[in-house]
């Protein structure tokens, strides 16, 4: 059987028509019956190619502002007719409907307009009817027509009707209506995700366009990376562009997501602060430096100086632009990527002589993003929202208040010690200027008493400018026992801030009193596995 099929008749309706001119040029040379609608139409005819209305071949016009114009025997008959079956194509003679052999179509930007925070109405009226129905109904006759669903199948297409002279072969059809099997299912996804944003139990994961990265958790491990469609500038690292560098693997991609999401919120902790700019420095998930100051270079100085030996390799990312001058700070010490919201030129031009390095740009992430966060277990995956904010209501419980100069420094604590793993310890330091800084933590133990005991910076209090008495301390959980207490007299702790909620809170305060500490609960947990 001749499974090739020559392009003689195509129905264009599309919302998008940039790149569409040459494949229309194409058709026209090669004797093509084009029938179209509305802006489609008088698009093809500012190309002085001749075009037939959908209008004329229904007898019907566009009706109800729009939403009807394709929904009619003639166009779909022409669409799902089988040509290997003689009543179907007795069916089209008897009613006079036209074969059509190649459908382009692509549908109205629904996510596009959710993410512009548009109206309600306007978003509704971006529900594609009769695109989406044109998509399915060609891809469903793949055997005798080609389905193009997007523009970017177009670079395929114009292959095709080029190279091969406008035939398609079977395998040609059926990839065309793979795509646009996933096209669809998408669009359905993010409408049934905008309806039932509010219901806990109803999530639809559509991810399309995955990107293979270098391997994944290790060498021998594959990974791809697939982007969300929907989000807005500055919401997702996934966006950043690569300016250099070989290529990210799945370590590099959580590394230098976790680093963008320290150095943002740490920004956000004292963003109402003006001209505090962050840096921070993250190895293996965890934050080995963050500091926020009045000078970006101060800045990265301090985060590089909270932990120089778990710095080496790490990710750094910055709040503000990267100059020349900090490119040459990393002349002599290795990195494995850099993330900035832009870079001066000087500093790109320094950085090109390490070909490896990799190089992010991307704006901070945004205080807010409503992102959720997903992961899988065994048969299932769970989605939460993603923690984000900053805690701002604060209770003193122990006789010993804490001193109102350090509300903003538990506040930047609270940010440092979100994204450590827990069971997490923060110690953050107020220089006498005003920056603040990551001066010890302890993560990742399997009890607090523990991440208290082994910082992996314990010499924190040897640094030039700690003064451990006036640091603050801050757990991402409760203490549930007062060993961590003493553990932190041993430093010489004067100030934690925790969430409380133990059911031994009074056992923690009553040691805290007894060592003349200063204790704040926030309410808030900030557990991060």
């Amino acid at each position: 059987m001749n499974t090739l099929k020559k392009v003689k008749s195509a129905l264009i309706s599309v919302f998008h028509k940039d790149g569409l001119d040459e494949i229309i040029t194409t058709l026209h040379q090669q004797g093509v019956t084009i029938y179209s609608t509305g802006g489609t139409q008088a698009f093809i005819e500012s190309l002085d190619v001749p075009c037939e209305r959908v209008e004329d071949l229904t007898s019907y016009p566009s009706i109800l502002g729009g939403r009807v114009k394709t929904l009619h025997p003639k166009v779909f008959g022409g669409i799902l007719a089988r040509r290997d079956n003689e009543g179907d194509l007795e069916q089209l003679a008897q009613y006079e409907i036209p074969e059509i052999d190649l459908v382009i179509v692509d549908l109205y930007p629904f996510e596009a307009t959710v993410a512009s925070g548009a109206p309600l109405q306007d978003i509704i009226e971006k529900i594609d009817i009769g695109g989406i129905s044109l998509i399915r109904g060609a891809a469903k006759n793949y055997k005798d027509v080609i389905i193009v669903p997007s523009k970017d199948q177009y670079a395929d297409l114009l292959a095709i009707l080029k190279e091969q002279n406008g035939e398609s072969t079977l395998e040609d059809r059926f990839k065309f209506a793979a795509a646009a099997f996933g096209v669809s299912s998408h669009y359905d996804s993010a409408i049934s995700n905008f309806f039932n944003k509010d219901k806990a139990d109803m999530e639809r994961i559509s991810l399309n366009n995955g990107d293979v990265l270098r391997y994944g958790e290790n060498p021998h491990q594959k990974a791809t990376i697939y982007k969300y469609n929907n989000v807005k500038e500055g919401a997702s690292l996934a966006n950043a562009n690569v300016l250099q560098g070989k290529a990210l693997s799945y370590n590099n991609m959580l590394d230098a997501d976790a680093a963008w999401k320290a150095a943002s919120d740490a920004y956000h902790s004292v963003g109402h602060i003006e001209g505090k700019q962050a840096v921070s420095v993250v190895k293996h998930l965890n934050p080995c430096g963050l500091a926020v100051t009045n000078d970006i270079m101060k800045s990265l100085e301090l985060a590089w100086a909270g932990d120089p030996i778990s710095a080496f390799g790490g990710i750094i990312c910055f709040t503000d632009t990267v100059t020349g001058e900090i490119a040459e700070w990393f002349a002599k010490r290795f990195v494995e990527i850099i993330i900035a919201p832009a870079y001066t030129p000087e500093a790109l031009e320094i950085f090109g002589k390490k070909k490896n390095l990799r190089l992010l740009e991307t704006p901070i992430k945004n205080e807010l993003t409503g992102e959720k966060l997903i992961r899988s277990v065994s048969g299932a995956i769970l989605v939460q929202d993603e923690d984000e904010g900053v805690d701002t209501d604060f209770k003193n419980v122990t006789e010993k208040q804490f001193d109102a100069t350090k509300m903003e420094l538990a506040k930047f604590g609270i940010t440092a010690c979100k994204h450590l793993k827990s069971n997490a310890i923060a110690v953050v330091t107020e220089q006498a200027d005003g920056s603040f800084w990551l001066t010890g933590a302890g993560m990742g133990q399997p009890n607090r008493l523990d991440s208290m005991r082994q910082l992996t910076m314990p010499r924190f209090n040897m640094k030039e400018g700690v003064d451990i008495a006036n640091s603050v301390v801050i757990s991402d959980a409760f203490f549930p026992f007062r060993d961590s207490i003493e553990a932190a007299n041993e430093y010489g702790v004067k100030y934690i801030v925790e969430p409380g909620g133990s059911i031994r809170d009074e056992e923690v305060i009553e040691a805290c009193n007894e060592f003349g500490m200063a204790m704040l609960f926030t309410g808030k947990r900030h557990f991060k596995h």
